[in-house]
């Protein structure tokens, strides 16, 4: 008690130092975004985790990875005082892009799932959806056409799937996996989640707007994705493959590198760039190795 009388003035001090920098930290983050879209493709190891922030605040994870890796990403970017993510997306239940949401589940607050709802048998998914019934986090089931609005301008286009797998077993569950165009304004991004050579088809044949600044490239990689006709509906100048260093699939395929190895399309990949972060104003969306080093889409 003597102690605290002593020098309770310097410890008064202290927390008035604190609580300006967290204050200050805080009002320099809400500039930062103010205005931008940041999109965040994780290193998560061979598996898919991508994090989406709106100029409202509004935050969209799509797949987690294979495991707790995610949250030290997520603790990158998502300032230190924020426990909720609005919206968590799982594209397929696959175990590379499902087992890191689990962990996501026991962290954070999550206000809403969106999933195909395809029937898979592994133990983790039975998991997933008993944690989001106890959680009574609302579950809905994607469809071709939804459009998810995470504000006035930003919004997630759902292209696929093109029917209801809801309990359903296909023999390919990369059929049933959701494929997002992400737009704002002009800028654009189009996330292929671990779509194949087949649902590739169904979109060029329905005549959707493809065309998008950034392409995640489906499947990491794998030759099983990204064929030259898609390639050349989408146009992108920036592409990124999500795969894990040295994986035992040989992801990405040469085949496929090939493919993408044009002049005006630039090429990044986790398992040699890590985390890969683009930012926009709505016109122009660009690489940023920093939030604190913004640089236009």
């Amino acid at each position: 008690m003597l102690k605290i009388r002593k020098y309770g003035h310097w410890y008064f001090l202290g927390f008035l130092a604190l609580t300006a920098g967290l204050i200050w930290q805080a009002v320099f983050w809400v500039e930062v975004h103010r205005g931008r879209v940041f999109i965040h493709f994780f290193d998560v190891g061979q598996g898919d985790a991508i994090f989406v922030e709106a100029p409202n605040g509004n935050q969209v994870l799509i797949d987690g990875g294979p495991d707790r890796s995610v949250l030290a990403r997520l603790g990158e970017v998502m300032p230190f005082w924020d426990r909720s993510i609005d919206l968590v997306i799982l594209t397929h239940p696959h175990a590379d892009h499902l087992d890191g949401l689990l962990e996501v589940l026991g962290r954070y607050r999550v206000g809403m799932v969106l999933e195909s709802g395809v029937n898979h048998s592994i133990p983790e998914y039975a998991t997933w959806r008993e944690r989001i019934a106890d959680l009574g986090i609302p579950d809905l089931i994607a469809r071709r056409g939804q459009r998810v609005w995470l504000d006035d301008e930003v919004r997630f286009h759902v292209l696929a799937p093109f029917e209801s797998f809801a309990g359903a077993s296909p023999k390919n569950i990369h059929d049933a996996a959701i494929v997002l165009r992400l737009v704002y304004a002009s800028s654009t991004a189009l996330l292929m989640s671990d779509a194949e050579l087949s649902l590739e088809r169904q979109l060029l044949a329905a005549g959707d707007e493809l065309r998008s600044d950034v392409l995640k490239v489906g499947h990491h990689g794998s030759k099983t994705s990204t064929g030259q006709a898609l390639l050349a509906a989408v146009r992108p100048k920036i592409a990124v493959v999500s795969a894990g260093r040295r994986n035992r699939y040989g992801h990405p395929a040469q085949a496929v590198l090939d493919r993408l190895g044009l002049p005006d399309i630039r090429i990044y990949r986790t398992d040699r760039d890590g985390d890969v972060s683009f930012v926009s104003d709505g016109h122009i969306m660009s690489h940023t190795d920093r939030l604190v080093n913004v640089r236009p889409f």
